[in-house]
């Protein structure tokens, strides 16, 4: 277990952002298996489709609040910084743990601090539009009297109708002259609140009716439902499924409360004509805290309390599955792995008692390895033995036999259609033709990383392209690379493959070539054709950074083998081995990169 001392604090970006996120799919999911259920129930009782309905709204709920308690609970990631810091201590033996990363999840994480702050703007709004719900239904109930008479008669057949429905809390009725449709609020003194104009537009039958529909909601305690209903629309307020799980809660509340009117009433046309009356006033939508009579489908629930009629299947009813589906791509996309790989350990003194500390360390890089080239030791791997596609790291071997040929470097070469191949990278093309010294050819296959400079190479080499090959095969060989298979000079092939280990050992060697280190460091240069001069940059734009010290540099690059890059450089003083393998992207292999390099040198006592 880690010191708490050494513990990354949680963030609130970190314990809401991903949580939150997630929720798109979860919120889907929960939505599609939800419309599922409800269409198979289609037929049963009102009362099952609204506790599925509810089940589901608890779901959306709950699901999130587990996130953030995982978010919580789950070991923070620390920057590489710090774990170097660690393993400097002597009284630490560090384990690091590197975190997978989807490339979808590594861009979204960027953009957590400002999803985490609209989200935080979205639930102000949707909670101050809460209390002014709230604030305009309890004025409505307090001045919610215009008609004393016959508020009064109506109290009393009020005070009847709850005593069928055995509600021992009192029920007050208030009559409003601005109000189009009947209003219930308040739990523990629940208010209905009826509109005057339909004492002149209904008969008492349908009033009566319409009041039994609200007393079957204040039975229920239907408002306090309602009001975490709302709670949660407020903080889920983003996702459209949690609007759709509302409605239909909404929708089968009122069917249940039609259907418990209609059964004390021992009657449902009254309350059919009512809910008919209020359909032709076509009121407005009233706040979401207030219960109403007009809630849900006001023509449906007519002619389901007047003729109600099996629900056929319907072909749409199967749409959800395609929600489902869509939730687990989304999560298969965003999902984070961990698999842990033993890296840095530091020596501790016998006489200190030794700490054991897992660090969980983030790269988008797949394989890393880091050594002090003076003392051999390994500062940070990575999945540094995984045999895997180098691109065109493989022309530092194709320089090395070149050089090792003792060739005439100044001997002209031309570019042949072969040379050009299928491909060539952007910066560098060189049409068939034209001719070339052997060392302009060695300067553009390892600065620009040119793939027709380096098969010209291969193709001039005494014996040709296949003598070429063998001897790339047999440098291999020498050099003790096991890991290590050559069968193409510039990297196109896949099955150019090595591993971190041995594209290090190879780098150590390839440093002991002057030439190698001069052309490699450099970060631009020219040649010249037909008299006509061309220039070009390294593709490791950190070899024009002049805070950085590097004697040796190949980047690498292909659909398979991702964004690699291999150097030799001075920290602290020290000379210092990188190499990355399959990085997802340039700019995320140079922050690898560069977070190596603050970690080395803040690990290192000044």
């Amino acid at each position: 277990m880690m010191p708490a001392s050494l513990l990354t604090e949680h963030t609130l970006t970190e314990l809401l952002g991903w949580p939150l996120l997630h929720f798109v799919w979860q919120g889907a999911l929960i939505a599609s298996v939800c419309a599922i259920l409800l269409a198979l129930t289609r037929n049963a009782r009102p009362q099952l489709r609204y506790m599925l309905a509810c089940a589901a709204m608890l779901m959306c709920l709950l699901w999130p609040a587990l996130g953030v308690l995982q978010q919580w609970r789950d070991p923070q990631t620390i920057n590489l910084e710090t774990a170097l810091q660690l393993a400097s201590k002597t009284s630490i033996s560090l384990d690091l743990i590197w975190i997978r990363q989807s490339l979808l999840a590594a861009q979204i994480e960027a953009w957590l601090p400002l999803v985490v702050s609209i989200w935080g703007m979205g639930v102000l709004l949707m909670l101050m539009r809460l209390a002014l719900g709230l604030l305009w239904v309890y004025r409505l109930g307090q001045h919610g009297n215009d008609i004393a008479v016959l508020t009064q008669q109506w109290q009393a057949r009020t005070n009847q109708l709850a005593y069928q429905f055995s509600i021992r809390r009192q029920v007050q009725v208030r009559f409003q002259k601005d109000l189009l449709s009947p209003v219930t609020y308040g739990c523990l003194k629940p208010v209905v609140v009826m509109p005057a104009s339909l004492l002149s537009g209904m008969a008492p039958d349908m009033i009566e009716a319409l009041l039994a529909h609200e007393l079957a909601h204040i039975k229920r305690w239907d408002y306090a439902v309602n009001l975490l209903q709302n709670l949660v629309l407020s903080l889920l307020f983003y996702h459209p499924a949690v609007w759709w799980v509302s409605k239909r809660i909404n929708a089968e509340r009122e069917l249940i409360a039609d259907d418990m009117a209609a059964g004390m009433l021992g009657q449902s046309k009254p309350l059919a004509r009512a809910l008919q009356v209020l359909d032709k006033l076509q009121i407005a939508a009233l706040p979401p805290t207030a219960m109403a009579a007009n809630g849900g489908d006001l023509l449906s629930r007519i002619k389901r309390l007047v003729r109600p009629d099996a629900q056929p299947w319907h072909w749409k009813m199967a749409a959800p599955v395609l929600g489902i589906a869509a939730a687990l791509l989304l999560l298969l996309q965003t999902q984070v792995n961990a698999a842990p790989e033993l890296s840095v350990a530091a020596p501790a003194e016998k006489s200190a008692p030794v700490t054991h500390v897992n660090a969980y360390v983030k790269t988008s890089s797949e394989h890393v390895l880091v050594i002090d080239e003076q003392s051999g030791k390994v500062l940070l791997e990575k999945n540094a033995d995984t045999v895997v596609p180098i691109a065109s790291l493989s022309k530092l071997m194709t320089a090395m036999v070149t050089l090792d040929a003792k060739l005439d470097m100044q001997e002209s070469i031309t570019i042949t259609k072969d040379d050009i191949g299928t491909w060539q990278n952007t910066q560098i093309k060189l049409p068939a033709g034209i001719s070339l010294s052997r060392q302009n050819l060695l300067e553009l296959a390892l600065i620009p990383s040119s793939n027709a400079a380096a098969r010209a190479l291969a193709r001039s080499y005494p014996g040709g392209k296949a003598a070429f090959i063998a001897a790339l095969q047999k440098k291999t060989a020498s050099l003790g690379l096991q890991a290590t298979y050559l069968d193409e000079a510039s990297g196109i092939s896949p099955n150019n493959r090595s591993t971190a280990r041995d594209i290090a050992r190879l780098v150590k060697v390839a440093a002991s070539y002057p030439e190698l280190s001069t052309l490699t460091s450099r970060s631009e240069g020219q040649y010249s054709v037909a008299g006509q001069t061309h220039d070009y940059q390294s593709t490791n734009s950190l070899t024009a950074d002049k805070d950085w010290d590097i004697s040796l540099s190949k980047t690498g690059y292909s659909k398979i083998a991702g964004r690699c890059i291999t150097m030799r450089t001075t920290l602290a003083g020290k000379p210092i081995i990188m190499v990355l393998l399959n990085a997802k992207n340039s700019d995320m292999r140079t922050d690898d990169v560069m977070h190596i390099r603050t970690a080395l040198e803040a690990a290192t006592p000044g």
